[in-house]
């Protein structure tokens, strides 16, 4: 009877130990469902501190410091006006002379330049002699003149037709460019040597205003004129020459004087460019 209990009861003893194991891994599973992974927090958790610093570096990258962006500007726009007056015939001169510099020897000397022993101490002419050109009609010329009076620059004289000047007027340009280039506030004079008005000139006043008119025939003194701005020392003039004109009903026509008929009849082309003190721009034969 003893062998009988013991064997029947070994069945209930299996059932009761599968179930025991069933439910042991039952709760196995929700548990390890039930709790967050330690290693899925940390992985969330770097992933989170590269995309913020990933945006960090975007800001940096989207915002860098700040530069001073006006300084450098300026600096870059000052050092482009130096290299572009130096190419360009301006009131504040050519290259390395401006007007009302003192010429010495040693200065000329040093930019390639020399006055001729024939020349006058007063009044004489200098040039580049790497600045040339070659004229159809006179052969090879300087391309600009400097004139020297009193031992101080006075007048710059272009004469080729591929040195700039400031007014974006060149040599060769026809009169009407130069009348537009200046709104037309030029005075007209014919050339003395030719009166039939061939040659004549378009004078302007580039940085003063007349208050006394001066007797024909007379430079513009001192006394005569206003600068516009106290910072300038000297007064300065620009003088177009012109060949291939016609005679005007006048041989001088004042920039307040000008009328549609006179524009009309304006022709001619741009021979040679003066820029200088009045005194210069009066001597028709310059330096003779």
């Amino acid at each position: 009877m003893l062998f009988f209990h013991l064997k029947s009861s070994l069945p209930v003893f299996k059932k009761a130990m599968a179930s025991a194991l069933l439910m042991g891994t039952v709760q196995l599973i929700i548990g390890c469902d039930s709790q967050p992974s330690s290693s899925n927090n940390d992985g969330t958790a770097q992933t989170n501190n590269i995309d913020k610093d990933m945006v960090k570096n975007d800001e940096v990258a989207v915002n860098p410091a700040p530069t001073d962006t006006n300084a450098m500007n300026k600096a870059q726009t000052n050092e482009v006006a130096d290299i572009v007056d130096k190419q360009i015939v301006s009131p504040s001169g050519y290259q390395k002379l401006s007007f009302g510099q003192v010429i010495t020897p040693e200065l000329l000397s040093s930019l390639g330049m020399s006055k001729a022993k024939s020349d006058n101490e007063q009044c004489y002419y200098v040039s580049n002699p790497k600045l040339s050109y070659i004229d159809k009609e006179y052969g090879e010329r300087a391309s600009v003149l400097y004139q020297i009076i009193d031992g101080k620059v006075a007048l710059i004289s272009i004469q080729d037709p591929s040195i700039a000047f400031y007014k974006d007027i060149n040599v060769g340009n026809l009169a009407s460019d130069v009348m537009k280039a200046h709104n037309d506030e030029l005075t007209y004079e014919v050339d003395k040597y030719a009166v039939d008005g061939d040659y004549y000139s378009l004078i302007a006043n580039v940085n003063f205003k007349v208050i006394k008119e001066n007797p024909l025939g007379e430079f513009l003194k001192d006394e005569n004129i206003e600068l516009n701005n106290k910072q300038d020392n000297l007064p300065l003039q620009i003088e177009y020459h012109i060949k291939g004109g016609q005679k005007l009903s006048d041989s001088m026509i004042k920039a307040t004087e000008w009328t549609a008929d006179h524009k009309n009849l304006l022709k001619g082309e741009v021979k040679s460019i003066d820029i200088g003190i009045p005194e210069a721009i009066y001597l028709v034969e310059g330096c003779s």
